[in-house]
């Protein structure tokens, strides 16, 4: 039994020199797509940073409140406020790697804005981008 719990702790999980995960695309092979290093990081903060905060049943503070900065003016403090909750939601939950570079742009329409990331892991750089717009609120239909 032990042998099998390290052989997945190895093949499935990492070696406490390589972290993999799994993305929920299928491969051309039949099989869901591995990832290792800093794709695995990159993965965790998309899923960080996408997630509206209140939304995780059991963590309700996981997440950003990057969804309600979309309608905000299109200026210097709102780019600022994007960058601090940018770092600060992945200080908190995933800071396993660090941020080179950041660069927020303001959609010309005002209405939303995107996200460039550069990230390094133990020498290896990713990069994540990241869309922010009237089309990606959560709508939730009440009654009327």
């Amino acid at each position: 039994m032990a042998n099998l719990l390290d052989r997945f702790s190895k093949e499935v999980i990492g070696s406490d020199f390589t972290i993999y995960d799994y993305l929920s695309k299928i491969v051309a092979k039949g099989d869901f797509k591995r990832i290792k290093d800093i794709d695995v990081i990159i993965n965790s903060w998309n899923n960080i940073l996408t997630t509206p905060r209140r939304t995780f049943l059991f963590d309700p503070e996981y997440g950003s409140d990057l969804h309600k900065m979309i309608f905000e003016p299109a200026d210097d403090n709102t780019v600022e406020r994007i960058k601090q909750e940018v770092q600060q939601q992945l200080m908190i939950y995933d800071n396993r790697a660090t941020i080179e570079d950041m660069e927020v742009l303001i959609k010309p329409n005002g209405k939303g804005f995107s996200i460039n990331i550069l990230a390094e892991y133990e020498g290896n750089q990713g990069s994540l981008s990241l869309s922010f717009d009237d089309t990606t609120i959560v709508r939730v239909e009440g009654e009327q």
